[in-house]
């Protein structure tokens, strides 16, 4: 009788110690789009154009302020979720996701240059039709014995102040944070937004799309960002982890 007791215990620690495990998370994109959103200055042609020939400029490289926020991500927002987190070299390193090719992934600019700024290693997985690329991304999932994988984007748009032609403009740095099953099941979906301390006049009421004058709004806009996410991440990681577990 005592033994029978004994092994209702043990087997009873044995399943909170199962059900207690933490789930694992594998990221598996991590990038910036080099296209900034026109939406709310102008939508004219001419402006479309300029904006892709920015883009397509070698000297317009997002790679630092990408970088910056990359670091800020691993560094101090990810121990704040319930969840143990696939070391970034062994993702990157697994011959799956090195063959992967995304539904929805990289293209090169009419110029011939990215679309899209990278951290190396990271494929481009857009956002658009992620639940699409969740279920091509499985068998990674499983491969590396991850319960979720994990979107991490930023992009950038422009933001004007002042009315018609006259007035200033500034640039507004976004991150969207998603995860989601290897089941394909949505755990949660974030986003954050920050505008760039440094603005600049319009001419003609557009802003002048130079590397020179672009660049460095961008990289104040995401300084302010990772600024925002450090406010917020506690708050997002305890609804994050009530849908972990």
């Amino acid at each position: 009788m005592k033994l029978s007791k004994t092994l209702i215990v043990l087997f009873s620690l044995v399943c909170l110690m199962g059900y207690s495990q933490k789930k694992k998370v594998a990221v598996i994109t991590f990038y910036a789009g080099k296209a900034i959103d026109l939406s709310e200055v102008d939508a004219a042609a001419d402006f479309i154009a300029k904006n892709t020939k920015l883009s397509e400029d070698p000297n317009f490289n997002l790679s630092a302020p990408l970088e910056n926020f990359h670091k800020a991500f691993f560094n101090d927002y990810v121990d704040q979720f319930d969840f143990e987190l696939i070391p970034e070299e062994k993702v990157l390193a697994l011959p799956e996701y090195k063959a992967f090719e995304a539904d929805y992934g990289s293209y090169k600019n009419i110029g011939g240059q990215d679309a899209f700024e990278v951290v190396d290693g990271y494929k481009v997985v857009q956002g658009i039709g992620s639940r699409l690329e969740v279920k091509n991304l499985k068998p990674i999932a499983e491969a590396l014995g991850a319960d979720a994988i994990m979107f991490v984007r930023l992009n950038y748009k422009f933001k004007k102040t002042g009315i018609g032609k006259l007035g200033y403009y500034s640039i507004q740095a976004s991150v969207s944070i998603d995860l989601f099953s290897k089941d394909n099941k949505s755990i949660f979906q974030f986003s954050e937004i920050a505008g760039s301390k440094k603005k600049a006049v319009m001419v003609g009421g557009i802003p002048v799309m130079t590397p020179e004058k672009i660049q460095p709004m961008c990289e104040s806009a995401t300084e302010e960002l990772i600024k925002d996410m450090n406010k917020k991440i506690e708050r997002l990681a305890k609804k994050a982890n009530k849908k972990l577990n």
